[in-house]
């Protein structure tokens, strides 16, 4: 009789090891071929970031996507409507400074409004695969905790169970003092400022 193809299991928690190991390199290696779609991207510094006028492209894409088309060279020739726009052209980060390089920032808005909506989507993946392992690691952590509270009473009362159960219980104590060291005692909570008078 035939072997059966193994199948594919059609849930995450019944992956085998050798299953999980597998998905992680394919993983990276997408993500890997990902980076390697968009070369040259920039990395902002957090300041920077969080002041960045970019957070405003939602909001001011649409109508700067108009404002681009109409300014837009047609059949060759430059726009009337384009002539006025020039003042700005040291302000486009483009080759003329005496020009308003349009085709350049409509191009940069396809490209940031593209990226945008991959970022939206590896934002999602990346929380749902965020939430799968805090919850998958709750399932780990409630039983795995109870196991090493009797890990702990079988090498209190059984001396040769406790010699091979060393090496966990000295890295849970290492792990337990260390969390000790980083908890600092509270101190006094501030009172908040009183309001302003009016």
């Amino acid at each position: 009789m035939p072997k059966q193809p193994v199948q594919d299991p059609t849930d995450v928690d019944q992956l085998s090891a050798a299953q999980i190991e597998e998905r992680v390199e394919k993983t990276l290696a997408h993500i890997e071929a990902i980076k390697a779609l968009w070369p040259g991207l920039e990395r902002l510094e957090e300041d920077r970031r969080k002041r960045s006028l970019g957070r405003s492209l939602a909001v001011l894409g649409p109508p700067l996507g108009k404002l681009f088309a109409l300014l837009r060279p047609k059949d060759g020739k430059e726009s009337v409507l384009a002539r006025p726009f020039h003042v700005l052209g040291d302000q486009d980060e483009g080759d003329d400074p005496e020009r308003f390089e349009v085709e350049l920032l409509e191009r940069r808005l396809k490209r940031a409004l593209a990226e945008q909506q991959v970022a939206d989507a590896l934002e999602d993946l990346a929380r749902h695969l965020d939430d799968d392992a805090l919850a998958t690691g709750e399932a780990v952590i409630g039983p795995g905790l109870a196991a090493l509270d009797l890990a702990r009473t079988i090498a209190r009362q059984n001396a040769p169970l406790r010699a091979i159960l060393a090496p966990v219980l000295d890295d849970f104590r290492a792990m337990t003092k260390q969390a000790r060291k980083g908890k600092k005692p509270e101190g006094p909570k501030a009172e908040p400022p009183a309001p302003a008078p009016i």
